[in-house]
């Protein structure tokens, strides 16, 4: 095994560890940071016993405590490891006579010899067999090995929305990390972006505001940085160190938490607080979560044909009361986690994924086969070979050239096609979208896609409609901020691609509009001195003595109004 496995493959539920015993074993177990909700349904529904899973571990943060789930995911009753690695064996297997050799061991594509202990199809056959002389190894015995070498295989990505949607600003402002905005930490935005404003214009566009962005390219779809979205991965020690700091710092006073927050009975946490001081610490916290008891269970069941997936969970009792299911199909959920709104769909059709590639390449290579005789000759392949590197790994003539007869069949390049296509789907993924109001929107109050300096300062009274439990704080349940989870194996780059790119047609006209000067109000000095055209002046545009614009500025909040303006003619 691995040094941090993502998954422990089982076949019943007796396989479970118990929730405090074989804490050093445990520590293995891979956290995933959730912000602010994610997995559950209040319905009690246990998973099939006979069903084979790979198991991983998250941590909810949701707006009023941790919620802790353990979510089980298989791919047509098989374990999804063991999924993959049986679909790979049987792809590399090519006379089909359930065993592999070495040559066939070298058609394993490298993105997956490289999350193996062996990283060469030589180690791999020796790794298996135990045998240096061995030359063949069985489909049965390889798939084994190789399904216990998938390191790599749980990624939280975020999906390409608009630039606005995008913007992570609570974040952004959040200057305690308490999850809720404060007028003061609002009025203080300008300071705390200052260094994002990267043309100098005193105004924040959602380009500016998302890390890594080009704030000349804001019409196009964006996919926001995981980081900054409410669904973080953590896969390490380091990691949940950080987590558990989170948890403390968000729900306790920086130094300790209520055990309370952790919404569980007593026994559950029992044995935790080593100081006995009724409170917990990060490194108390940290021990709690790597022997978790759960909130919840999550049985992510996909499948390869479309349509065919399904989601079953498991609710403890002590989480029924902040957790709710509002309704439920075949493979979709939503549900309510403290009132925040959740979308979970087990998306399957793997099968369909890889069709799609391999009809859409296949289609393409008869644009290239100049003699059009139905396959590739050496001197033909380069410029396929350029069209594919743009989809999938880039796929050599001897690669594709499966039977070396210096021809490459259009079989052969469906083979190619599926095997790399594994490499993909050889981990599960996440793919998380935010849905409804954002901080960015609400406070964009004349819709001209830019935060300005006043906007930030008298903004929080257009939030305080949302302030549901009247504490002078907004959080981003308040302001009705959903999310979209889809579960399901990786997706091919090429479909990720057309996401893009239509996304980016529907996003063609979020650029930060500008009224122009004509579109001002005030005297025509002032605004002529508005060069950012947020129809205000401050300080910096003022063209005279600061003791002229301290006169102005009436309610002495660094900004002059046209009104405040106009009150120099008079």
């Amino acid at each position: 095994m691995n040094s941090y496995p993502y998954f422990l493959p089982a076949t019943a539920d007796s396989d479970r560890p118990p929730a405090r015993a074989n804490l050093r074993s445990l520590l293995r177990l891979p956290v995933f940071l959730l912000l602010p909700a994610v997995l559950a349904c209040p319905e009690s529904v246990a998973a099939d016993p006979k069903l084979s899973v790979d198991r991983a571990v998250m941590v909810i943060m949701a707006p009023e405590g941790p919620v802790l789930a353990e979510i089980n995911i298989s791919v047509d009753g098989q374990a999804y490891r063991l999924w993959v690695t049986n679909f790979l064996a049987h792809r590399v297997d090519v006379n089909n006579d359930g065993t592999l050799s070495m040559s066939e061991l070298q058609l394993i594509p490298e993105r997956l010899l490289q999350q193996t202990n062996a990283r060469t199809a030589k180690r791999v056959l020796r790794s298996v067999t135990g045998d240096k002389t061995a030359e063949t190894t069985s489909v049965d015995d390889f798939t084994k090995w190789f399904a216990d070498q998938l390191s790599r295989s749980f990624d939280v990505v975020a999906a390409a929305v608009n630039a606005s949607e995008a913007v992570r600003l609570a974040a952004l402002v959040d200057g305690d990390g308490d999850g809720a905005i404060s007028r003061e930490e609002l009025i203080a935005g300008s300071h705390a972006l200052r260094f994002r404003d990267l043309d100098d214009d005193q105004t924040f566009t959602a380009a500016e505001l998302m890390p890594f962005r080009d704030p000349r390219n804001q019409n196009a779809a964006v996919v926001p940085d995981a980081a900054n979205l409410p669904f973080v991965q953590l896969n390490d020690e380091e990691s949940l160190t950080r987590t558990a700091e989170q948890i403390v710092s968000r729900y306790g006073d920086d130094i300790t938490i209520d055990p309370a927050k952790l919404r569980l009975p007593e026994a559950a946490i029992a044995g935790i607080d080593d100081n006995s001081d009724l409170k917990l610490n990060a490194a108390e916290t940290k021990q709690f979560l790597a022997a978790p008891v759960f909130h919840l269970t999550l049985n992510v069941q996909l499948a390869e044909a479309a349509n065919r997936s399904n989601l079953v969970a498991d609710v403890s009792p002590a989480a029924q009361s902040f957790v709710k299911s509002t309704t439920e199909k075949r493979g979709r959920m939503k549900l309510a986690i403290d009132d925040m709104p959740l979308e979970i769909r087990a998306r399957g059709g793997s099968a369909r994924s890889r069709d799609i590639m391999v009809d859409f390449l296949l289609q393409r290579s008869s644009l290239y086969d100049k003699d059009k005789n139905g396959y590739f000759t050496d001197d033909e392949y380069p410029e396929f070979q350029s069209q594919m590197s743009q989809y999938l790994a880039n796929a050599d003539f001897q690669s594709v050239d499966l039977n070396g007869d210096e021809m490459v069949l259009r079989q052969e390049i469906k083979t190619y096609i599926e095997r790399d296509a594994i490499a993909t789907q050889s981990r599960i993924e996440v793919s998380v979208k935010q849905d409804g109001k954002t901080l960015f929107k609400l406070l964009d109050d004349n819709k001209d896609r830019r935060l300005a300096g006043r906007e930030l300062l008298e903004g929080f009274d257009i939030l305080m409609k949302y302030d549901l439990n009247k504490d002078q704080k907004l959080t981003e349940s308040e302001l009705g901020t959903a999310y979209s989870l889809q579960i399901g194996l990786g997706q091919p780059a090429s479909l990720r691609m057309n996401s893009m790119q239509a996304m980016n047609m529907a996003a063609r006209s979020t650029d930060a509009i500008l009224p122009g000067v004509s579109g001002l109000s005030g005297p025509e000095w002032f605004r002529r001195m508005d060069r950012n055209q947020d129809r205000d002046v401050s300080y910096r545009e003022f063209l005279a003595p600061r003791s002229i614009f301290e006169q102005l500025d009436i309610d002495n909040n660094g900004l002059l109004s046209a009104t405040e303006a106009e009150a120099l003619a008079e």
